[in-house]
């Protein structure tokens, strides 16, 4: 594995820390490290926090920081990724905090970019880096397309939420922003992006501050990926509306379908029904995805992506709707401690 180095002189006036999550990731963070050792302004230190991992991902990390001091691991069997965040946060020894996730591939200048806003403004916050896909084959493709904001269009900065996999902020807004919930296994990165935009801090968006992300190489692993995404929705109270609507065109086409054993017409309503909700919506974001992947091909799996991203958002919903009516006192004091006091 190649060690970080700084390939070109640029001027810093803070202090840099990146902190990265990872269980068994072995090939992810490799990948990682060699991007890094790859920028042209490196952090001043990169903490990786282990939950646990089985698959040589550990003693990858431990070799690297033999060869390089600006690398540390912490282990930390079985916490989750909110919990592992905070502990590389908290270890932290840099004012900036920088955020990537093993798996990603970072652009030579990535570091760079994400960190100037800080350097320019003393009074910078947060920082929003992009992401970009990575795909390996036609499905990665069409996947990342058709789920991945700014994939097709840029984002809008003034909405535009970051995950984890390109993020920057200072160590004081953490501390003010009580850091990341660790009640959470998903979806924390959307309620900590949530909480400091209600803070009105002083947020910036770095859009050439890019990473670039592999989409899930199958279609079992797209629906584990969104019914993950949509049951950390649900916990904090976000998507349910959307769930209610698709719950709703499905009970008609189900029901439909049913009611044809009856009444023949009704099958015909029900293939009306799906045309309508399931291929007409979703045919003009399709034939876009088509047109840039150039093949026909990429329309058919891009439907079936939409379908199955549906499906898995409805799945992952209902579990958290299920859980937060059996633990309702626990999710509502959770979510309204987290939040508290912010304006």
């Amino acid at each position: 594995m190649m060690e970080l180095e700084l390939l070109q002189s640029v001027p810093t006036t803070r202090r840099v820390s990146l902190v990265m999550t990872v269980l068994n990731e072995a090939a992810g963070v490799a990948g990682v490290l060699g991007t890094l050792a790859a920028q042209t302004r490196r952090p001043d230190e990169v903490i990786v926090v282990d939950g646990g991992s089985t698959d040589g991902t550990i003693e990858l990390i431990s070799r690297a920081a033999e060869r390089n001091s600006t690398i540390r691991l912490i282990k930390a069997p079985g916490v989750n990724i909110a919990r592992g965040r905070n502990i590389g946060i908290t270890a932290a020894g840099g004012d900036v905090i920088v955020l990537t996730d093993a798996g990603c591939r970072l652009e030579p200048r990535w570091v760079q970019r994400i960190v100037a806003p800080f350097e320019g403004d003393p009074t910078a916050d947060f920082v929003a880096g992009v992401y970009k896909i990575d795909p390996h084959d036609l499905l990665e493709a069409v996947v990342g397309l058709a789920t991945m904001p700014g994939a097709l269009e840029p984002v809008d900065p003034s909405t535009f939420n970051p995950s984890c996999r390109s993020m920057a902020f200072t160590k004081r807004l953490w501390e003010r922003a009580g850091g990341f919930p660790e009640w959470l296994y998903t979806a924390e990165d959307t309620l900590f992006d949530y909480k400091v935009r209600r803070m009105k801090v002083n947020w910036h968006f770095a859009g050439n501050a890019v990473v670039y992300w592999r989409p899930r190489a199958t279609l079992a692993a797209v629906y584990r990926q969104f019914r993950g995404y949509a049951l950390g929705n649900g916990h904090i109270g976000e998507g349910l509306r959307d769930t209610l609507y698709h719950l709703r065109n499905l009970a008609v086409m189900v029901g439909l379908v049913f009611g044809g054993f009856f009444h023949g017409l009704l099958w015909l309503m029900a293939v009306v029904v799906f045309g309508y909700f399931h291929v007409h919506c979703h045919h003009r974001k399709s034939r876009r995805i088509s047109a840039k992947l150039n093949t026909w091909r990429a329309y058919p799996l891009s439907l079936l992506v939409h379908w199955l991203v549906l499906l898995a958002g409805v799945d992952g919903q209902l579990r958290a709707l299920c859980r937060r009516h059996c633990e309702r006192r626990r999710y509502r004091e959770k979510l309204n401690g987290y939040l508290e006091g912010v304006a």
